[in-house]
């Protein structure tokens, strides 16, 4: 067990001395924990990325409910400003869309503004949370309900790969 609390110790100095930004042209996978999202995202320069990603959720409750399965893209362009050595914040802008398999199936389209922040452990792993605020309006067989307010709160993953 020590040698174990030794390297985890080891890595986070390793990784507190080696403060990460962006720069041009640097590519990442991207993992939204909250919003079931699998992405990637590109460095435009070293203070501005866009991230794109694919939305997929599925839920399958106790008989006799009915389960669901939901698909969706989503794209993100965010500004970014370091805070301290390894902490970063970012503020941007959103787009989604998706459909739900309920019956009758269910379209949302949301556009949102977001704000986070993003701890580097290195130069190639980030961790980080945001909350957007935005709207979205959802619809199934002539039906449509909007929703202006919070659409979400979670937290992400990114690894840089170059």
């Amino acid at each position: 067990m020590k040698k174990v609390l030794l390297v985890v110790v080891a890595l986070l100095l390793v990784s507190v001395v080696s403060f990460a930004q962006l720069s041009a042209g640097k590519i990442a996978v991207t993992t939204d924990l909250g919003g079931a999202q699998l992405g990637g995202a590109y460095a435009l320069s070293e203070n501005m990325r866009i991230d794109g990603g694919l939305i997929f959720n599925s839920v399958s409750p106790p008989s006799p409910a009915t389960s669901t399965t939901t698909f969706g893209l989503g794209a993100n362009i965010k500004m970014y400003n370091p805070a301290m050595e390894n902490v970063t914040y970012f503020y941007g802008a959103g787009l989604s869309f998706s459909t739900t398999n309920t019956s009758p199936s269910t379209s949302s389209l949301g556009v949102r503004v977001m704000g986070g922040a993003e701890y580097w452990f290195s130069s190639r792993f980030a961790w980080g949370g945001y909350v957007s605020l935005g709207f979205s309006s959802s619809g199934a067989s002539g039906a449509t309900t909007s929703m202006f307010g919070t659409q979400a709160v979670g937290t992400t993953l990114t690894w840089w790969i170059n």
